[in-house]
């Protein structure tokens, strides 16, 4: 009232158009915000304007999109956020840059092995062959295989994490 948006005696309860915008207005911004630091929407938007089950669904995808983005590929945006706010610190005498980093084959290679192995191990389930002797035993060889190379990614899980790699700087008091 004090801003001129309402009329003496009126009540912000009573203005559902204008409730709508706001909240709209603010899950946008949430959007916004959330896309720029951790790579997808805000989660519970759809509190904001309305719960629904496809609002539960896309919570659903988008957490597990910033677990991926969060293990697998932000590091190189947590890097670009310290360069800009000034936290990091570069060892002068190092020639080489802190933010190349040679990749293995095995970052390639072992995750492409694992779903085709995964994929066939289903193909297999799905497509049954003449016996259940022979389906078996391919089951068993692409369920081995696939979980032969998941077991070797969680031994090297660390290598796989694409961790930031400026360093902090001290904090100078």
């Amino acid at each position: 009232q004090r801003l001129g948006v309402l009329h003496v005696g009126q009540r912000i309860e009573e203005q559902a158009d204008f409730e709508k915008i706001y909240k709209n207005a603010w899950a946008d911004n949430a959007n916004a915000c959330a896309k720029q630091y951790a790579g997808t929407g805000a989660l519970k938007t759809d509190y904001t304007r309305q719960r629904t089950q496809w609002g539960l669904i896309m919570d659903g995808w988008n957490s597990l999109v910033r677990y991926y983005k969060n293990n697998f590929s932000d590091g190189f945006r947590q890097d670009a956020i310290d360069l800009f706010l000034g936290n990091y610190s570069v060892d002068e005498v190092e020639p080489a840059s802190p933010l190349h980093v040679k990749k293995d084959w095995k970052f390639l290679a072992l995750p492409i092995i694992m779903v085709v192995a995964f994929s066939m191990c289903i193909i297999c389930l799905l497509m049954a062959g003449d016996t259940w002797t022979e389906t078996l035993a391919y089951v068993l060889f692409w369920g081995s295989a696939s979980f032969g190379t998941f077991a070797i990614i969680l031994y090297n899980g660390k290598d796989f994490v694409d961790a930031p790699k400026l360093v902090q700087k001290e904090k100078m008091d």
